[in-house]
């Protein structure tokens, strides 16, 4: 292992909206990760479960190399794998047909994509926003228009060093959205 493996990404997170966007940023950024968050517009504009097989045929996610060169993942040439690395997609269920919806949870949706083995799905039944309302960590539905300053609040980054107290917060977190369906296949 070279002295500069710690730079590279050990996980991306592709994600469905702002919210998720929001989230993924508030996890990595206060534990300090080596995670890369894939969104469209920073998570303005969604990507969508039932467009998500054309969204992994764009360049960059077409072969093991092309993904690893641009998203800066330790990428094995000799045994064609990327070493250490989960690429986590987070997509809310409330969008698509039950069929999409079994096809992404079992990942037969990915089946003979290059990333096939580090896909981990991630799904919200039926969205994100409903999961956090019923687990009590939003009050209500907030409107689009409110979104990004009230997310950047709820879920704010944190350049200071990782605390007991933070890791106690995302625990909690973590464990809240657990209860009311947030769901993960990995």
């Amino acid at each position: 292992m070279s002295s500069n493996s710690l730079n590279y990404t050990k996980a991306a997170v592709i994600v469905h909206g702002k919210f998720e966007f929001h989230i993924a940023r508030y996890i990595y950024t206060n534990l300090h990760l080596p995670v890369k968050i894939i969104a469209e517009n920073k998570g303005k504009s969604s990507i969508q479960i039932n467009g998500l097989k054309d969204y992994l045929n764009k360049k960059q996610f077409r072969s093991l190399n092309a993904f690893a060169n641009e998203y800066l993942v330790e990428y094995d040439k000799k045994r064609k794998k990327l070493n250490n690395f989960k690429l986590f997609i987070i997509m809310d269920m409330d969008d698509c047909s039950e069929k999409m919806k079994e096809k992404y949870m079992t990942k037969s949706l990915f089946k003979n994509h290059p990333l096939e083995e580090y896909i981990v799905p991630i799904y919200n039944i039926s969205n994100l926003e409903d999961v956090m309302i019923k687990a009590g960590i939003m009050v209500k539905r907030i409107s689009d228009s409110e979104k990004g300053s009230y997310y950047s609040k709820v879920f704010p980054i944190n350049t200071e060093p990782v605390s007991l107290d933070t890791v106690k917060q995302i625990q909690l977190f973590a464990d809240k959205i657990k209860k009311f369906r947030a769901y993960s296949s990995g």
